[in-house]
């Protein structure tokens, strides 16, 4: 399956930041509106930044990889709803989340991407290097939203298993400054994909499902101890948000790593005859649509740019 080439840029200081979408199919200038909150955010110290951006459009084809996927597209569905409470806002909550995370059931476009974004990170090394900046000295954010995190996640604990790929965290100095996962879906996959068996494909091929226990991406060092590959791995979700924020009440779909900086965003709807259950839905609804993934605007809570709203704070402090 093609990818697109990973970018190069050039550095005009120590820092970088790396972008990972999840639900779509990103095209270059999507990002724009992100990277302009976020330079705001930061002000002047925006300056000290090259901003680097995946994009797998080419690679996730939406329409006809499901619908090759059908099967156990309906069986995700139906695991996801097994766990809500039977009504139709727990129906439309699993049709959205399975329009989120069913990229999961396709090997080759999974792969493709865990990929493309090991090659990204590959470059954005090498293009630090030609900063005169080795890669202990480099300052590295990923900030992910969505499927994105599982794609980090996924190529950050294969980095660190596979030391020939020059990044693990003990063996190549490939500790990131920040890793921060928005609405991730990597506690959902796990605890749903129980219910696929076999219908998910070389499920020995994602961490997420194959590992004995979830945790921070890490590489054994020299003296025998583990190396997470960041100082600052942050979980980020909202108590309305339907990928592991709603759940939220139940604990299977939210990610909560050892270690990590778990952060809950108490989120607020405008309400639709004085209920948010209503409004959840309505936003739900109207984000689903027929051959393509869902169309996430800024009053639906799993947005990402009111994430970055709501932690600009944290955000400058983290980047400083």
């Amino acid at each position: 399956m093609p990818t697109q080439p990973p970018q190069t840029q050039t550095w005009p200081a120590d820092r970088a930041v790396l972008f990972v979408h999840g639900v779509g199919n990103a095209k270059p200038g999507d990002y724009t509106p992100l990277v302009d909150q976020l330079q705001s955010i930061l002000g002047d110290a925006a300056k000290r930044f090259a901003f680097y951006f995946l994009y797998y459009d080419q690679i996730n084809e939406w329409f006809s990889g499901k619908e090759q996927a059908r099967i156990a597209f309906t069986k995700l569905v139906q695991g996801i709803r097994r766990r809500t409470d039977g009504s139709s806002l727990g129906n439309v909550i699993a049709d959205f989340g399975g329009d989120v995370i069913w990229p999961v059931l396709l090997a080759d476009a999974r792969l493709a991407v865990r990929t493309a974004l090991v090659q990204q990170l590959q470059q954005i090394r090498v293009d630090g290097i030609a900063a005169n900046r080795q890669p202990r000295d480099q300052h590295l954010t990923i900030i992910a939203h969505s499927m994105g995190c599982f794609h980090v996640y996924e190529a950050l604990t294969y980095v660190a298993a596979t030391p020939a790929e020059g990044l693990g965290p003990a063996s190549a100095n490939g500790v990131y400054d920040n890793v921060i996962l928005m609405a991730s879906p990597v506690q959902l996959i796990r605890t749903v994909a129980g219910d696929l068996g076999g219908a998910i494909p070389q499920r020995s091929s994602i961490y997420t499902v194959s590992q004995a226990t979830l945790g921070i991406p890490s590489e054994v060092g020299e003296l025998g101890a583990p190396v997470a590959c960041t100082s600052n791995f942050v979980s980020i979700t909202g108590n309305l948000d339907p990928v592991g924020g709603y759940f939220f009440r139940h604990p299977y779909a939210y990610m909560n790593l050892p270690g990590q900086d778990s952060r809950v965003d108490k989120q607020q709807l405008a309400l639709v005859n004085g209920s948010d259950k209503v409004t959840l839905e309505s936003l739900l609804q109207l984000a689903l649509r027929s051959g393509g993934p869902p169309v996430i605007t800024p009053q639906n809570p799993h947005d990402w740019s009111a994430y970055v709203a709501r932690h600009a704070a944290d955000l400058q402090r983290w980047l400083s």
